[in-house]
């Protein structure tokens, strides 16, 4: 399914709080058909409301107002071993790469890129002024903001960056994010993005990961902070890329 990026509204996107750090460690995770190994998540909780000026249907000026979180550091119980990526699978040293964006493939398919797309271009500026961003190794989701498209529907934005070894397709991962009062913006809900629609996530490249917010799923993530929140990553799986 091709995707217009043009109704989403990211004037002025940034990726802010970066001292606010959330760790999980989520539970065991498979690549298909081959290896098991531990997962540990970096997710970095930032919410920002983008409001589109009114101006019809096309993207123009925006307000926004930052929800501020409290500094915090909170860890998922898991156990701390790894195990080593299978010899000779396709491996490259991410360590010595620039983090890179990488356009979805049903945009890419629709004429998006980094330079042409309002999108891109928003995501683009984080990952250069954050180059550091993401857990060398693994795979990370960063929240990047909410945005709201030319209808007034709120979507999240996240970053999934992978720097395994490996490149990877069709990954999909079980989120959960709440508070400690068991209300859930999602709860160990399924999401999937499959090689057709993403393409496959090279070494070293984050690919944005946009989900759709009930207003009230809205108003629950806004009251959000380091003290309430419950956060978790379970049952990622993925294809390795040979």
């Amino acid at each position: 399914m091709k995707r217009d990026m043009s109704i989403y509204s990211l004037i002025s996107l940034d990726l802010l709080n970066l001292n606010m750090v959330i760790l999980c460690r989520s539970s065991d995770y498979t690549k298909l058909g081959a290896f098991k190994m531990r997962k540990y998540l970096f997710l970095l909780i930032i919410v920002m409301v983008l409001a589109l000026a009114a101006c019809g249907k096309t993207v123009g000026n925006t307000e926004k107002t930052v929800d501020s979180m409290t500094n915090q550091t909170e860890e998922t119980d898991s156990n701390e071993t790894n195990q080593p990526v299978e010899e000779g699978s396709s491996k490259t040293d991410s360590s010595e790469q620039s983090l890179k964006l990488q356009v979805l493939k049903g945009d890419a398919e629709a004429g998006a890129t980094v330079d042409n797309n309002d999108l891109y271009i928003g995501l683009n500026k984080i990952i250069q002024e954050n180059p550091d961003i993401g857990i060398e190794k693994d795979f990370s989701i960063y929240v990047v903001n909410i945005v709201h498209d030319h209808e007034g529907n709120p979507k999240i934005v996240l970053f999934g960056i992978n720097k395994l070894p490996v490149a990877i397709k069709n990954f999909s991962f079980d989120y959960t994010l709440g508070n400690k009062d068991n209300e859930f913006v999602w709860e160990k809900q399924r999401v999937s993005m499959p090689e057709e629609e993403t393409g496959v996530l090279q070494p070293n490249s984050a690919v944005p990961v946009i989900l759709s917010l009930t207003p009230e799923q809205e108003e629950l993530l806004k009251t959000l902070n380091g003290k309430n929140k419950v956060m978790a990553i379970d049952n990622f799986t993925f294809e390795e890329v040979k």
